[in-house]
């Protein structure tokens, strides 16, 4: 546990004493410091008056209750992570809380081990947003204009640094692309050779002559790096640029007058040299001297311009000492700089060919010290490096969520068929209960009879059988109706075994449609089966409101997931049915299921006769926990997970229509082949 954790101290509101103390000792233990309020209002006030770090916040109190305190935290205390602590297993309850900003959500009584993780993950993410603030203002106060672009090249993302520099404001700048600066005194093929360097993964220095929006030219040093993905793939790019338009003029009157080069060069906050044609150091300014540790008497004994850098970078030096005395341009001016004493340092290079009547006798060049820009680019990158790995870190957490919203929403839609399949079950348990109490009451008449039919027998073993007898016999027979019986037991049987066959036929559903594969495993499903599954079972739900036509082509099987698909089914049938029952109409309603396929895709449409969905709510109804439904009718998730089932998970697609003449059509497809990869949002 870090020393900032140890310190961390935690609110924790409670009306209850006894839960108060017992999650106090709890806290206390894992070494924070526990703070604690009976009500809301105490809470509030905690938070105005005091440091904390977390609070853990009991839903059902008196007065202000826990997602009216939510709500004023995420107002007036947004960094402070809260973790909601209820009674209730509610879970449209815990859905609100976490939209309303809630970490977690937790049942009543809390597992120490459960609350332990969750308190540490909370202070953990707490302390990561807390770096990413500082780090976000560490940027948009930086002196260096920084912008950030997509793999386009367009504008996401400038600092203050970048209005000021340019006059473009930052809304003005996003969506942009930086050719809005563009002067046209640089030619194509520079520009070509920047995207080329930078679209191969590399990093691109250089010098742009740019126009501000008020027109003025400028100039201004850039370095333009790609950033990768988790999957190594360039998403953006991130340029850090300084206007050295100063720097420039600087340059060009050094080079105008050459008498007035010493003054000038001793006003510059950088060193400046000259090199004769053998490389030795003919000339520098104080700024040169104090930078390397030479003295003018060093310069007068003769220092080889070679022994200011390391060894590693002298033969990269001689051949851009040859390349500039020749006039061949040329990109590396960056070298490590070493000192006197032995210290090194990074510098960067500009260099100038010295010309007396056309021939070149020297070079002239300004040295940069650009520690503070290296320890600028390595922070970016450690920045960067920590920023990927939280959005890895938030995706998984984040593709855990998901399938736990599937799994939930999974289970709203059983627990809301339960009855109607309980409804389902008990109708041919019913007729199996009252035929057998049939058979039983004709097995009683039967017995009866035989007891009646053994007593003559006994009595032809002593004597012959007297008409009075014969006749009483005949008597009991007819008034059981012995024939009736005989001819309804063999019906009642086959009713029975009726009965039987469709409890097993829906048990069998139930049993197909709750079977559980892995999340990500696909195997070989024909989805007419899944249809005929999804109708047995969602029966009762349609059953009264609309009469379901199946019109199923035999289909050819798909890899897929059957579990998530059959969801995806049930989810289409019910809301079809919700949407006829939504119209009060007297006569029943017409629910059509078709499927048919091509050479790469199955496809499957759900068709009703309902209302159909007015084009503002087509526009959202793959949003998750968007609803048109009322209160307890649903979550808002069911479109939202089928969409991302057949979509993302499955590579498929679908499209929902709504015709002229009324009605909704939902259309499904799912690839034949498998995806080779899976596509996540």
């Amino acid at each position: 546990m870090s020393a900032v954790e140890k310190k961390a101290t935690v609110l924790i509101v409670d009306d209850s004493a006894l839960i108060r103390a017992s999650t106090s000792h709890i806290i206390r233990e894992l070494g924070f410091n526990p703070v604690t309020a009976e009500c809301g209002d105490d809470c509030i006030e905690l938070l105005n008056t005091s440091k904390i770090d977390l609070v853990l916040l009991d839903i059902n109190m008196p007065g202000k209750n826990g997602m009216e305190v939510l709500s004023d935290i995420r107002n007036h205390h947004f960094m402070v992570p809260v973790i909601m602590i209820s009674g209730s297993n509610d879970i449209e309850q815990a859905v609100q809380s976490v939209k309303m900003g809630a970490y977690q959500y937790l049942i009543k009584p809390v597992n120490p081990d459960k609350l332990e993780v969750t308190v540490k993950n909370a202070l953990s993410e707490s302390k990561l947003r807390q770096k990413v603030k500082l780090f976000s203002a560490v940027i948009t106060r930086s002196p260096i204009t920084i912008a950030i672009t997509d793999n386009h090249g367009d504008l996401e993302y400038v600092n203050p640094a970048f209005s000021r520099t340019t006059g473009y404001s930052y809304k003005e700048a996003i969506g942009k692309n930086p050719r809005i600066l563009k002067s046209g005194d640089q030619p194509d093929e520079y520009y070509k050779a920047l995207w080329d360097t930078i679209t191969a993964g590399k990093v691109w220095h250089g010098e742009f002559h740019n126009r501000k929006k008020n027109g003025e030219m400028y100039w201004e040093e850039a370095i333009i790096s790609p950033i990768t993905d988790h999957t190594g793939k360039i998403s953006h790019y991130i340029s850090l640029k300084q206007d050295i338009s100063q720097r420039k003029k600087e340059q060009e009157a050094l080079a105008e007058s050459e008498s007035r080069f010493q003054e000038l060069a001793d006003l510059l906050p950088q060193p400046v040299f000259e090199l004769d044609m053998k490389g030795n150091i003919i000339y520098t300014n104080s700024l040169g001297f104090q930078a390397f540790g030479y003295t003018k008497d060093d310069l007068e004994k003769g220092v080889s311009s070679l022994a200011l850098f390391v060894p590693e970078d002298r033969e990269t030096v001689l051949q851009n000492i040859e390349n500039r005395l020749k006039n061949i341009p040329f990109e590396n001016h960056e070298y490590t700089a070493l000192r006197k004493d032995g210290t090194t340092f990074p510098i960067l290079i500009y260099t100038a060919r010295i010309n007396r009547g056309g021939v070149p006798v020297g070079i002239r060049g300004i040295v940069l010290d650009i520690t503070d820009r290296k320890q600028a680019e390595e922070n970016l990158v450690q920045l960067n490096q920590n920023l990927e790995l939280r959005v890895e870190e938030r995706t998984r957490e984040l593709e855990v969520t998901h399938q736990q919203m599937i799994l939930q929403e999974k289970l709203a839609s059983i627990g809301q068929l339960a009855a109607g399949i309980a409804h389902e079950l008990n109708n041919p348990i019913n007729f199996v209960r009252i035929n057998f109490a049939t058979l039983q009451e004709d097995v009683s008449d039967l017995h009866t009879l035989l007891k009646e039919y053994r007593l003559v027998t006994e009595k032809l073993e002593d004597r012959p059988l007297s008409s009075e007898e014969l006749k009483k016999l005949r008597l009991a027979e007819e008034s059981l109706a012995v024939d009736s019986l005989l001819e309804s037991i063999p019906e009642i049987f086959a009713e029975s075994q009726r009965g039987f066959e469709r409890i097993t036929t829906i048990i069998g559903s139930m049993r197909n449609f709750s079977f559980r594969h892995a999340i990500d495993e696909r195997v070989q499903f024909n989805i007419n089966k899944g249809i005929c599954d999804t109708l047995i079972i969602a029966r009762n739900e349609y059953r009264y409101l609309a009469d379901v036509t199946t019109k199923l082509e035999d289909l050819p099987s798909v890899p897929c997931n059957p579990e998530q698909v059959n969801q995806v089914f049930l989810n289409l049938v019910v809301n079809s049915a919700h949407a006829i029952e939504s119209q009060h109409r007297l006569e029943k309603g017409k629910i059509t299921i078709r499927t048919w396929y091509d050479s790469s895709n199955v496809f499957c449409s759900v068709t009703d006769d309902g209302p159909g969905i007015p084009p503002e709510v087509r526009r959202r109804i793959f949003e998750p926990f968007f609803t048109t439904k009322q209160p307890g009718k649903g979550t808002g998730l069911g479109l939202s997970i089928s969409y991302d089932i057949v979509v993302h998970k499955h590579g498929g697609t679908l499209d929902v229509h709504c015709p002229p003449e009324g009605g909704t059509v939902i259309t499904l497809s799912l690839p034949l082949r498998q995806m080779t990869e899976t596509t996540n949002p």
